[in-house]
Formats: C-alpha cells, sequence, structure tokens
C-alpha cells in the first residue's frame, strides 16, 4: 500500500519539481546587466582535481577584488568574466593568476598573484602582488566551526592586502579612469 502512494505522489513532485525549474531563470535575471561595464576581471587559478573548486576560487577572489576596489573609491562598473568566455574587445580587463592563496607551514594566511590589465592601446604588466597575514586560531580543536571561520578571516585579510596592492598599481597606470590615487 505505501508503494502505491509513494507512486501516486511521484507526479505531483515532478510537476513541483518542473515548476521550480522554469522559475529560476526570472530569479536569477543579474540586476547589474543594465548598467555598462566599465572593467572586467578574471581571474585563473592553478588547475586542481575538483573543476568545480577551481570556478568556486576564482568567483570568490573576483567578488572580493570587487568589493576592495569599491572600498577603495572606484566609481565604475566592475563585472567578472569567466576565464574561458569572450570578453568585450572593448572594456578593459584586469586579468589575474591566482598562484596561491592558502595557509602556508608556519600558519601564515598567504595570498600571491600576477596581474596585468589590457585596454585598447595595449597591454600592462601590473607585477606579483602579494599578502601575508598571521594566522592565529584562538578555538579549542583543529576543525570546530570556530576555526573555519578565523582561517576564512585570515585568508580574506591576506587576500585584501593584495588587492589594495593591486588598486594602486591600476591607479598609478593610468589606463583605466575611475581611479583615486591612494597612498
Amino acid at each position: 500500500m505505501k508503494t502505491f502512494v509513494l507512486i501516486a505522489r511521484l507526479p505531483l513532485i515532478a510537476a513541483v519539481f518542473a515548476g521550480l525549474v522554469a522559475a529560476v531563470p526570472s530569479f536569477a535575471k543579474d540586476k547589474s546587466s543594465d548598467k555598462p561595464v566599465d572593467l572586467q576581471v578574471t581571474v585563473n587559478v592553478p588547475p586542481t582535481w575538483r573543476p568545480f573548486l577551481d570556478e568556486q576560487i576564482s568567483e570568490t577572489f573576483a567578488y572580493r577584488l570587487i568589493d576592495t576596489f569599491r572600498q577603495r573609491g572606484y566609481k565604475g562598473n566592475m563585472v567578472y568574466v569567466d576565464p574561458r568566455d569572450d570578453k568585450a574587445k572593448d572594456v578593459p580587463t584586469i586579468e589575474i593568476f591566482l598562484s596561491e592563496w592558502r595557509l602556508d607551514r608556519v600558519g601564515n594566511a598567504q595570498c600571491t598573484f600576477t596581474a596585468s590589465i589590457k585596454t585598447a592601446a595595449g597591454e600592462k604588466d601590473l607585477g606579483l602582488k602579494t599578502g601575508t597575514t598571521m594566522f592565529w586560531p584562538q578555538a579549542g580543536g583543529r576543525w570546530g566551526i570556530t576555526r573555519a571561520y578565523e582561517t576564512a578571516d585570515a585568508l580574506d585579510e591576506a587576500a585584501r592586502n593584495a588587492q589594495r596592492d593591486l588598486y594602486n598599481a591600476v591607479a598609478k597606470s593610468g589606463l583605466v579612469s575611475g581611479f583615486e590615487t591612494r597612498k
């Protein structure tokens, strides 16, 4: 009897699932697409054995970069573009190769990447950018949830240190408008 009830509910579950799938594209509409793009960002990471992890690392780093640039005073519209996708040729692009973003043997959080900027006028290498933050875990235990938050904060701070250097390099290059020069 239980099997019959379960089978009878299957069309109802399928209809609900189909309705949800049909509704997702309307919810996922990007609101920033209305504004013109002033700057594109791509982030390449070394390949790992988990390709979805590569995408998550790339997107996370790019969105932190966009947030850091906004906090530093950039007024334009920045957009993350997947490195495999086609980029607009008439929009300046910051290309980043993230070589290291981890806790080292000593326990410091490190972020190292190289960056270049491509515009219609040409390409400029912005050099190697690094950020290091001391990591002092306060939580007891090795794998607790508090330890995970502390690790994420340390990695975030290391990335922001390196991204501030990148902001200053882009501002000094003069290739993209909208950047305030800070010391």
